[in-house]
């Protein structure tokens, strides 16, 4: 009885593995902005962002192809002045419980090629199906 309990848990266990996984396509950032969607600039800003100290200029967008419909928030740029960080979703008006889940919104980076910035990428913060912990993520030096 031990031996045909131990040969059908093997058998179980060996097939669980042997299960293939599928990637799916991640989609652009301009594919998952809704089509209705409109770029806020200063100017109609309801919230515009408020200086507290003369030391910085006023923000102004970037453009393409870091500015997009979609909303960008957080940047940040290394002391370099060649890599940019941001925090993208491709339409507020969802709940964030399910932008966590829409496979665009999160953390992006664009680097800067001469004056010009290149395509952002998507920082991937953990493995697909890999349990992680909760937390802000942030960047120093090379590691997340």
């Amino acid at each position: 009885m031990n031996k045909l309990l131990a040969i059908a848990l093997i058998a179980l266990l060996s097939t669980g593995c042997m299960q293939t996984t599928q990637d799916v396509p991640l989609k652009t950032r301009a594919q998952a902005i809704p089509e209705n969607a409109q770029k806020m600039l200063p100017p109609t800003d309801g919230r515009p962002p408020v200086m507290h100290s003369n030391e910085w200029n006023q923000p102004l967008p970037i453009g393409a192809p870091i500015n997009t419909a979609g909303a960008e928030d957080s940047p940040f740029i290394t002391q370099d002045g060649n890599t940019l960080y941001f925090f993208f979703t491709p339409d507020v008006h969802v709940p964030v419980e399910k932008q966590a889940f829409d496979g665009v919104t999160g953390i992006w980076v664009a680097t800067k090629n001469g004056s010009a910035w290149n395509e952002p990428t998507r920082v991937v913060l953990q493995e697909s199906g890999k349990l992680a912990l909760d937390g802000c993520e942030f960047v120093q030096r090379n590691r997340i």
